[in-house]
């Protein structure tokens, strides 16, 4: 017959799974549960938590330690004071005697400075004991001088004390190297755990500056919207005065100047064209005079220099009497011009003494005179002055909103720049908390 051994289901025995756990506890082996998630604001709680877990037992290890230093710190004064007043050896020479009685007391006076600065902590956090440890090593430095003459003269004289002195700080060096055993080999973790404070001031001084930026672009917004309600003001108020009867007053008077120009401005092209035939014989006469060749009297010159500069201010003078004087010459001296252009230039001289031209500069002053008097009633119009206002004020709260929206714009690329750097910051937090953890993951939850 063919048996079947089936397997008993055993169960836990949960008594006896307390007992362990406990004595675990007893032993310092049991493993606390690192907490995830954790809270950004409370990193600091955490790391305390952490620590603890890391460095369990550095307490129970210091406070001893602590107290043998205090004793040997104690027993190093009794021995520092008891080679400060014994006698030296008679049979050592003169020479090394006075040497190591000078080097005695310096290094008397060194040892005392040293114990003094041995200063014992109350705390047993691995911060507090590595920093006792550094402070207190660097000053174990062996104050017995740079000179081993110095040295081996203070030894002979005092053999005994001496050896009490360098025993004590043997002891001391050893029981240092005993308080931070439970710390050694955790340098990486003792990195992150001091790195993280770091990493988090950084991150509320980004975060602390999005805010303050993004305050800012609120701010400068509303400055935006209240320009923009302003400039909407002012450009109803332009199309408003737009609709009164003065502008429209306005408006006819600045056609009718407009039409006034466009006249004076032909008028005087005109002049000036019906001067221009002249020019090349004027232009000869000029040179002529300049060059001695033919001299012109003060009149004559100042005809010729007027119509030739500007034919439109000759009408404000007697031009008639000036084409006249422009005339005798010409014709009585055959050489100043060939016959050819002698005679074209006559003729043409006669046509304008024909033309009337005293019409030409009255209408010229009658144009000239309207044109003042539009001007002038346009400079007194209120509502001119009012439209000139308020464009000037349309054209400052643009120029205003220009500038606040280009600072808008700064800042919110300031903001994109900042954020970038607090995921960075935050990234880089999450992977320093998962190396004290032991690459555990952690999930912190960054809820500002």
């Amino acid at each position: 017959m063919l048996y079947v051994h089936r397997s008993k289901t055993i169960k836990p025995d949960y008594h006896l799974l307390k007992y362990v756990k406990w004595l675990n506890r007893i032993l310092g082996k049991e493993e606390e549960e690192i907490p995830s998630p954790v809270s950004f604001d409370e990193i600091d709680t955490w790391l305390e938590i952490v620590s603890k877990s890391l460095f369990r037992g550095l307490d129970t290890n210091a406070n001893p330690l602590y107290d043998e230093i205090r004793a040997i710190r104690e027993q190093l004064k009794q021995n520092i004071h008891e080679l400060q007043d014994a006698e030296p050896n008679e049979e050592v020479p003169d020479s090394i005697s006075k040497i190591g009685l000078v080097s005695r007391k310096k290094m008397v006076k060194d040892l005392y400075s040293m114990t003094e600065k041995i200063v014992i902590p109350t705390q047993t956090d691995y911060k507090t004991v590595l920093s006792f440890y550094s402070a207190t090593t660097s000053n174990l430095e062996f104050p017995f001088g740079k000179s081993q003459r110095n040295i081996y003269c203070v030894r002979s004289l005092f053999p005994d004390e001496i050896e009490g002195v360098i025993s004590d700080l043997t002891r001391l060096r050893d029981l240092l190297n005993q308080l931070i055993t439970p710390i050694k080999g955790k340098e990486s973790l003792i990195a992150h755990l001091e790195e993280v404070p770091v990493i988090v001031q950084d991150i509320k001084e980004l975060k602390s500056g999005i805010e303050k930026e993004k305050e800012n672009v609120g701010d400068q917004e509303e400055e935006c919207s209240a320009l923009e309600r302003r400039i909407g003001t002012e450009e109803e108020k332009l199309k408003k005065i737009k609709e009164e009867v003065e502008w429209m007053q306005f408006k006819e008077f600045e056609t009718e100047l407009s039409s006034l120009q466009e006249d004076l401005n032909a008028l005087e092209s005109n002049v000036r064209r019906s001067f221009s035939p002249l020019n090349k014989a004027l232009n000869l006469l000029k040179k002529q005079d300049e060059t001695g060749r033919h001299s012109l009297n003060p009149e004559e010159r100042r005809a010729v220099s007027s119509i030739l500069a500007i034919p439109i201010r000759a009408l404000d003078e007697d031009v008639n009497e000036y084409l006249l004087a422009i005339r005798n010459i010409i014709e009585g001296d055959p050489s100043v011009l060939k016959d050819r252009k002698r005679e074209t230039t006559l003729k043409w001289i006669d046509h304008l003494l024909n033309a009337d031209l005293s019409s030409i500069k009255g209408k010229r002053e009658r144009l000239q005179a309207r044109i003042a008097e539009i001007q002038d009633q346009l400079s007194n119009m209120k509502i001119l002055k009012d439209k000139e206002e308020i464009e000037q004020s349309v054209v400052s709260a643009k120029g205003q909103l220009t500038q606040l929206q280009e600072g808008i714009t700064r800042s919110k690329r300031h903001i994109v720049s900042l954020e970038e750097a607090l995921r960075e910051k935050e990234q880089l937090l999450v992977e320093a908390l998962e190396g004290i953890a032991g690459k555990k993951k952690i999930d912190v939850k960054f809820e500002f």
